[in-house]
């Protein structure tokens, strides 16, 4: 079976092809072919598509595109350049059989991988009321897929929402009027497909898979930050909310304010657009130091006496250390270990040793050789800790593949 999985998100596109048979292993496959359009440089406009086939001989191409392309327009580039390379990548096993979505918003509608239909598409599109910086996008998608593969290839939606559908009443609920829980207003929580594999992988670096008992605390630190507290891989708490807006800062997103500012920053006239943009676009990271919201460039800067870089990277692991104790506060116990993935939390030392700093009281210490050297899929405590501290590689990619692959033996 060849399964194409589309990753489209407010900053980034990116496609992986993977070919699978039936029954999948444990770790991750990597795709045949995979391609991804996102800033050319940290902060820049400038887009480049940065194209990888593997297992037919082929090296890295890189090649700039423009500046000005429209989100769709970036789909139909990577799906069109995908069809381009069909014959020589797939030779003998013919077509694309599944295109697999990463679908950011499913409410409560969905706790699953879902096929795409009209009904569905329908939901998604009334979603982005909740997730407009992504929903959107994930539609276009879909659409752009039917466009070039044709209408009778199934295509898969797998929501982010769906992993955190374990999450009790309480903590779903937020403390306003109750009307707003009958409009839907809630938490609902994101970036599960990250969490769903950070979850199944840590249990399995640990032994213990399948281990109703397994607590974790899950960092998945990218350009969107959120914590997660699971217990045998469900979630029970989350930092983001109603919105991917919610929780710790992240790099260009506020995270959590007293709502008393929005009202505030209204009576001052500014619009709801204009909050949108500040709060999505030009808060967190970059809203603070006044540079582009990127750990690569804030770390050095602030270590060069860049104050507001400084004050930026300060915030940022203020909050997330507040979150790490929030997700503790709802394990029910001590955690087992304490997990970081995605890009900040996969490639930075500094911010994964500065978060645990606060909880060594409860026994968790990262050894510094192994953290300095960001091994990925590891165990960087020291010897004999009571909580463990592990990097696991973010592999959404490949998450939303297993989860196609699970729907399409029982459904296809």
């Amino acid at each position: 079976m060849n399964l194409l999985v589309l990753n489209s998100g407010s900053g980034s596109h990116k496609c992986s092809l993977f070919r699978v048979g039936k029954t999948l292993p444990d770790q991750p496959m990597e795709p045949i072919w995979k391609a991804v359009i996102m800033a050319t440089d940290p902060g820049s406009t400038s887009q480049e598509l940065s194209l990888t086939v593997e297992g037919e001989g082929r090296k890295k191409e890189r090649k700039t595109l423009q500046a000005d392309l429209s989100s769709r327009k970036q789909v139909e580039y990577l799906l069109k350049r995908l069809q381009d390379d069909q014959s020589s990548i797939l030779k003998d096993t013919g077509k694309i059989d599944i295109v697999g979505h990463r679908v950011v918003h499913g409410g409560v509608e969905y706790d699953k991988a879902v096929i795409v239909d009209a009904q569905v598409e329908a939901v998604i599109n009334r979603l982005a009321a909740f997730a407009p910086l992504h929903n959107p996008i994930n539609l276009e998608g879909i659409q752009v897929a039917r466009e070039i593969f044709g209408s009778a290839i199934p295509q898969i939606a797998v929501f982010d929402t769906s992993f955190h559908r374990t999450l009790s009443e309480a903590a779903a609920t937020y403390p306003g009027p109750y009307a707003w829980l009958e409009k839907g207003i809630r938490r609902y929580g994101f970036h599960g497909t990250s969490f769903r594999w950070a979850s199944g992988q840590a249990s399995r670096l640990l032994k213990r898979e399948n281990d109703p008992e397994l607590r974790l605390i899950i960092c998945h630190l990218g350009g969107g930050c959120s914590l997660a507290a699971t217990i045998g891989g469900k979630s029970v708490d989350t930092t983001m909310g109603f919105t991917p807006m919610d929780g710790i800062a992240m790099c260009t997103r506020s995270g959590a304010l007293d709502p008393g500012i929005l009202l505030f920053l209204m009576r001052e006239n500014l619009g709801v657009e204009a909050l949108e943009k500040t709060l999505d676009r030009d808060s967190g990271l970059q809203g603070l130091s006044g540079l582009p919201g990127d750990t690569r460039i804030l770390l050095p800067e602030a270590s060069k006496g860049n104050q507001r870089a400084k004050l930026a990277m300060d915030v940022f692991i203020h909050r997330l250390q507040a979150g790490m104790g929030q997700m503790m506060a709802s394990l029910d116990g001590c955690p087992d270990a304490i997990v970081f993935t995605d890009a900040i939390g996969e490639d930075e030392p500094l911010v994964r040793s500065r978060a645990c700093e606060p909880f060594k009281f409860i026994g968790v210490e990262v050894d510094s050789e192994k953290n300095a050297s960001s091994p990925m899929d590891t165990d960087i405590s020291i010897p004999k800790t009571h909580v463990r501290v592990l990097i696991v590689k973010s592999r959404e990619d490949w998450q939303i593949a297993r989860e196609c692959h699970e729907l399409c033996q029982s459904k296809l």
